[in-house]
């Protein structure tokens, strides 16, 4: 679903693949997106839609969900200093920063504990080029770019893995 939004964002081609780009220049605190899709189950997916999977807690549920995209959110790309982040209960993509026409809206892919089950198809060498550039992308790291606060955890249980 790359056609027309009814967030103040569209969607981009760029070097890597694509990403998730502000229309006009936008506040804090502005809603960009939202991740809609299909819950599933995560071991019944491939590894390329492993890549793609959202790990997300239903408002007013203490169960972690895994949702596999299909809104334009999911063009939104990792940075280590993101200007989005992803609120949980309503899966909105919402602005930390201001951001400028064109910008590509970001949010951190990582933020969790160490005890957190990662799945090593997500690892990747991060290139955003920030300061605070973690460089290989390859488990959760404790973080405050996350908002609301977490109240429960991912599941830290290793999901059975095909040889």
């Amino acid at each position: 679903m790359t056609g027309q939004s009814q967030y103040p964002t569209h969607v981009e081609n760029v070097p890597y693949g694509q990403a998730l780009c502000a229309n006009t220049d936008l506040e804090g605190g502005t809603v960009v997106e939202q991740f809609t899709g299909d819950d599933v189950e995560y071991d019944q997916l491939s590894d390329y839609d492993k890549c793609y999977v959202l790990n997300y807690q239903p408002k007013g549920s203490t169960e972690w969900k895994w949702m596999l995209p299909k809104s334009n959110a999911r063009f939104a790309n990792h940075s280590c200093d993101p200007n989005a982040y992803i609120c949980s209960e309503t899966r909105n993509l919402i602005l930390r920063r201001a951001v400028k026409k064109n910008e590509q809206i970001t949010f951190l892919y990582n933020p969790g504990t160490e005890s957190d089950y990662w799945d090593p198809v997500w690892n990747f060498k991060c290139c955003c080029g920030t300061p605070q550039c973690q460089g290989d992308i390859d488990r959760y790291r404790v973080s405050d770019l996350v908002d609301p606060p977490r109240t429960t955890k991912p599941s830290t249980v290793p999901l059975p893995r095909e040889e």
